[in-house]
């Protein structure tokens, strides 16, 4: 899939419009890598998916964390997404995303999202923070 750049830039804001079938948080890396983004905040993320997969935390002992994975191959209602995009130690960067999704019923479902397939597409909003130059 070609890299797409963001739709408009304007105070540090970007928009984006994500197409059906895209991979929400492949996406989001490769635009930010292709754009030179470090650091920045998803302020706002709606749309529609067909995939969800999810990782929550289901129990934290004496600093352990252990974690239940779920896939949800149905549509939903993508209500809401925020996280971030952090610089990593070894000059990577890591997206971190956590959702909030309705089923058609209206059922609330959500939590650290691992992966969303898109099914008519999303909008995003992108506080920038760090960006380097791309020549």
């Amino acid at each position: 899939m070609a890299v797409q750049h963001w739709e408009s830039k304007a105070s540090g804001i970007l928009y984006r419009k994500f197409q059906a079938g895209e991979s929400l948080v492949d996406s989001l890396e490769s635009l930010a890598r292709a754009d030179g983004i470090r650091d920045a905040i998803v302020t706002s993320c709606i749309g529609s998916l067909s995939e969800l997969k999810l990782r929550n935390l289901c129990n934290y002992e004496e600093g352990a964390p252990e974690f239940q994975r779920q896939v949800i191959n149905e549509t939903l209602e993508l209500v809401s997404a925020e996280g971030y995009i952090q610089p990593l130690p070894n000059g990577g960067i890591r997206v971190h995303i956590h959702i909030a999704a309705a089923r058609p019923t209206g059922e609330m479902i959500g939590g650290h999202c691992e992966e969303a397939t898109l099914l008519s597409g999303a909008f995003m909003y992108l506080q920038v923070i760090e960006q380097e130059s791309v020549s």
